[in-house]
């Protein structure tokens, strides 16, 4: 919440309505995990969670392809992501067993974070030369 409401105070673009927004839709997530959704249906949230990943990585993704490189994304970060996934994964199969929706959210994070990794290391000369080209512009 802390670095929601930093992103909010410095970005000049977002609105006091963009805001309100936010806000009242997150207290309406809120209202429905804690009232509405009894405990017999909240796997209801992790059936939604390979959503949230394809819209989230997959802007990252697709904008790492438009631009073909990757800005400051860290490989240190995208593979921790990867090898959490993947740890993630392999101690469902062995406490959980095979719960497939469990495993779906966990194997869409994989693949996404796989071509992440993968964009990082096709794109890193373009990387590089952006990156210079952004600290020379600093420079001035």
């Amino acid at each position: 919440l802390i670095v929601v409401a930093l992103i909010w105070y410095y970005e000049p673009k977002i609105g006091r309505i963009d805001i309100a927004v936010a806000v009242a839709a997150y207290c309406a997530y809120l209202f429905v995990v804690f009232q509405v959704l009894t405990p017999d249906t909240q796997y209801i949230l992790m059936v939604y969670n390979p959503l949230v990943l394809c819209s989230t990585r997959g802007a990252q993704i697709r904008e790492n392809y438009i631009n073909k490189q990757t800005g400051a994304q860290s490989i240190a970060t995208t593979s921790m992501n990867l090898a959490g996934s993947l740890v993630r994964m392999a101690t469902t199969i062995k406490e959980v067993g095979w719960d497939f929706h469990i495993l779906r959210s966990y194997g869409v994070s994989v693949f996404f974070n796989t071509v992440l990794c993968t964009q990082i290391f096709i794109y890193k000369e373009n990387t590089e030369k952006f990156l210079k080209s952004l600290s020379e512009k600093k420079k001035e």
